[in-house]
């Protein structure tokens, strides 16, 4: 089981050699010159304060802050960036909002054309500028709550573009019904070039999007410990009569921890997992649900006590049950190559009793004619079926998974039965879509 255990930090070793995703584009320094290179894509969800790259696929890194690039672009991704000057005089009576640290910005393309469309995110809100003209211009939107919890919207940015971009196929509704999001309006800016006939790009429409998947999964659990921690106790009673050294007498009471420890059985699962990998860095982040079937085939324990000149006693439990495990967890990957990922996942689970049986039986063999009462009682703890396990994994080619994980989990079976399973899993993964 040590071994295993050590098997989970390999991946992470990996990570130190892991490839960092440098994709090709081209760059536009200061002095206008353009530059084809390799740019390290992290997929950014604020502005980009600075880039790193490489001239060459195996050259040294580079880079140049925001204040140093005109623009770059990094090809068939939605990572287009001009250099703006977003000041006061641009934004108006919203400039306190914003919260700016600096009025330089790589402000991200969302549509390239006679008239562009470009986005700042700050301060945990998206904010939109068109160019036209070389004239940069804020399109105006403010939503705020007042006392009574109304909502209440300025959104002058429709007659800003109702005034500006005006198209014979165009009806008020188009401008009325317009949000402020980038999905509608860089909807309406390609609508806009295709009404006046001149080309365009949206970059938009090549943004990272949700990728759903499902799977089939089958494995190993090898439990390292099965307890049950509402293991009943036992109480033993008898009295010593009158005798020389004792004359009054004397009544003994003695109590026994019950059967908390069981013999640990390995058992297989079998279950589905949908995975929602999420649309920002490139995908490299994932939620999933799954369901796994385990069932553990009977287990057994046993425990012996002794009281000298009363009896001995040995009491035998066995266990065997069926459940449904439920994780719900978050996932990291990191690209090795083209072909390869590695994983790291944390998840909680929560499980879901199917089927069981269990009993306990006590034998007794006296030791003498002495009378005595032996007598189980119970502990009544807390129960749970909850549990949770983190691990470690190999995706190779999008379809087939590998992964070790480190699990602790509880199962309510009876009120005399909380049991608690630590061990090691190891889960072979097939991607149906």
């Amino acid at each position: 089981m040590k071994y295993l255990l050590s098997l989970l930090f390999v991946p992470f070793l990996l990570l130190s050699h892991a490839q960092v995703n440098f994709q090709k584009g081209y760059l536009i320094d200061n002095s206008n010159n353009k530059i084809e290179c390799f740019i390290k894509n992290l997929d950014w969800k604020k502005n980009p304060e600075f880039i790193t790259y490489r001239l060459t696929d195996d050259s040294s890194e580079e880079t140049l802050t925001s204040s140093q690039l005109k623009e770059f672009r990094i090809y068939d991704t939605d990572n287009f960036y001009r250099r703006h000057t977003v000041n006061k005089k641009l934004i108006g009576p919203l400039y306190e909002d914003l919260q700016l640290r600096t009025n330089i910005f790589l402000l991200k393309v969302l549509v390239d054309s006679q008239s562009d469309l470009y986005e700042l995110y700050t301060n945990g809100k998206y904010y939109f500028f068109y160019e036209k003209s070389n004239d940069l211009v804020f399109l105006d939107y403010k939503k705020t709550v007042d006392e009574n919890n109304i909502i209440k919207e300025n959104a002058k940015f429709k007659k800003q573009l109702y005034d500006n971009f005006k198209c014979d196929d165009f009806s008020l509704d188009d401008y009325s019904n317009l949000r402020y999001n980038s999905t509608n309006l860089s909807e309406f800016f390609s609508e806009v070039n295709q009404c006046y006939g001149i080309e365009y790009l949206n970059f938009h429409i090549q943004r990272t999007r949700p990728k759903i998947s499902f799977r089939l999964s089958g494995g190993l659990n090898l439990n390292s410990s099965l307890n049950n921690e509402n293991a009943s106790s036992y109480v033993l009673s008898y009295s010593i009569p009158p005798f020389s050294g004792n004359p009054q007498g004397e009544d003994v009471v003695r109590n026994y921890e019950g059967i908390d420890n069981y013999k640990t059985n390995n058992n297989f699962s079998l279950g589905v997992e949908a995975e929602v990998r999420l649309p920002f860095d490139q995908n490299n982040w994932s939620g999933f649900i799954a369901l796994n079937y385990q069932n553990v085939s009977q287990i057994e324990g046993d425990k012996n006590f002794s009281e000298p000149s009363v009896a001995n006693f040995d009491v035998s439990s066995y266990i065997l049950y069926s459940f449904i495990q439920i994780p719900l967890g978050v996932r990291r990957y990191f690209d090795i190559n083209d072909k390869i990922e590695i994983y790291a996942h944390l998840a909680y689970t929560q499980n879901v009793i199917l089927s069981t049986d269990y009993s306990t039986q006590v034998s007794e063999v006296p030791t003498s004619s002495r009378d005595y009462d032996f007598r189980s009682r119970a502990n009544r703890e807390k129960t749970s079926n909850s549990g949770g396990y983190f691990g470690i994994g190999l995706n190779f080619l999008g379809r087939y998974a590998l992964d070790i994980n480190y699990y602790a989990l509880n199962l309510s079976i009876d009120d005399d039965y909380q049991v608690r399973m630590k061990g090691i899993g190891i889960n072979a993964l097939y991607t149906i879509f």
